[in-house]
């Protein structure tokens, strides 16, 4: 995939909003055959004296005073954002060899994705040399993070135990991170630890309820394990809100394996989901037809049949989702170029 593919998505996109009107053609100037310039002045009042005011709104035969075209005005319409935090443990059996390989490959996805749809936050535990965690993010995730993030990345060293449950408790408090999560703004957080929690972490019963919690207030958890798998790492994954295969943990073992892990998570978190700046929400939503490279998507209320296609997310008609088929057009590869039409009746798959 090339690093520039969600740079189209993340920007506003200027897309068309139109409305039809008849319209004449050069050669219709209302010049019929019968053009009717008899000028009798006879003042008889026999209504058939040429009472025909053809002004060529006439439906004739070769349908030429049929034809339409649109007004263009313009709207805006933005790809909604994802929320990412990396949760790092840095704790001592990172050192060296481990720790680095993690950072390179938190820094290469960073690179990846940057300006893009995945808004960044960082974390980390411990944070000191033995068992306390933040009272806050280090890093929101927001737009712009990803050179903060490495700064900060670049910077730590590991040490200390293992907090992990605590840490990840840190994200049922409010205002512990700002903006995630958030209403209706996608929120993850990727778990990476290479060791067992051994502060005053519970049980795999206590991580089960822990991630549960975090689901439950619109939180999914990703596991990732750094040449390690256990009981608690797995209850994580099982109770994270994540489909197969990331209801289990993901193992990796070096920077490689550890980037594809992060590639393919952002590949999955990243959606074909839209909000519409404007028209105004009085638009007729069922005069409405969206185009990739010019060509028109189906609406496909529900997303089913062939996949493709297009469905408001909404009752207000404020999102629209591409479905999978079509949202795949979007993340594989060169993006399509995305358009509309807003006043022409919806095309239906």
């Amino acid at each position: 995939m090339k690093s520039s593919m969600y740079f189209l998505m993340a920007v506003l996109l200027t897309l068309g909003i139109f409305g039809c009107e008849s319209v004449k053609h050069a050669d219709e100037t209302g010049g019929d055959a019968d053009t009717d310039t008899d000028t009798d002045t006879d003042t008889d009042t026999d209504t058939d004296a040429d009472s025909d005011s053809d002004s060529d709104s006439d439906s004739d035969a070769d349908g030429d005073g049929g034809d339409t075209v649109c007004d263009e005005q313009d709207f805006e319409i933005e790809i909604t954002p994802v929320r990412l935090v990396f949760l790092l443990d840095k704790s001592g059996s990172m050192s060296t060899t481990p720790m680095q390989q993690a950072k390179d490959a938190i820094n290469n996805i960073l690179g990846i994705w940057a300006g893009q749809q995945i808004e960044f936050g960082f974390d980390y535990y411990p944070s000191d040399t033995y068992c306390a965690v933040h009272t806050a993010i280090p890093v929101s995730p927001a737009a712009g993070t990803e050179t903060g993030i490495t700064t900060m990345l670049n910077g730590i060293s590991s040490g200390g135990n293992t907090p992990t449950e605590e840490a990840m408790l840190n994200y049922l408090n409010f205002g512990y991170a700002t903006s995630f999560p958030e209403s209706g703004v996608e929120s993850y957080l990727v778990v990476v630890t290479d060791g067992s929690p051994n502060c005053i972490s519970g049980d795999t019963a206590s991580f089960s309820a822990t991630t549960a919690s975090l689901l439950a207030n619109q939180i999914k958890t990703i596991a990732v394990g750094f040449n390690y798998t256990s009981a608690s790492l797995n209850a994580v994954a099982a109770a994270g809100g994540m489909p197969a295969p990331y209801n289990v943990p993901i193992q990796v073992t070096d920077s490689t394996t550890m980037q594809n892990a992060f590639n393919d998570i952002a590949q999955v978190v990243i959606t074909c989901i839209f909000d519409v700046q404007s028209p105004d929400a009085t638009a007729d939503p069922d005069n409405v037809n969206f185009y990739f490279d010019g060509v028109v998507v189906p609406y496909n209320d529900g997303c089913g049949g062939s996949g493709e296609g297009w469905q408001w997310v909404d009752a207000a008609h404020t999102q629209v989702e591409f479905c999978p088929v079509s949202c795949d057009e979007i993340k594989d590869g060169d993006p399509p170029d995305i358009s509309a039409a807003w006043g022409c009746p919806t095309v239906v798959e």
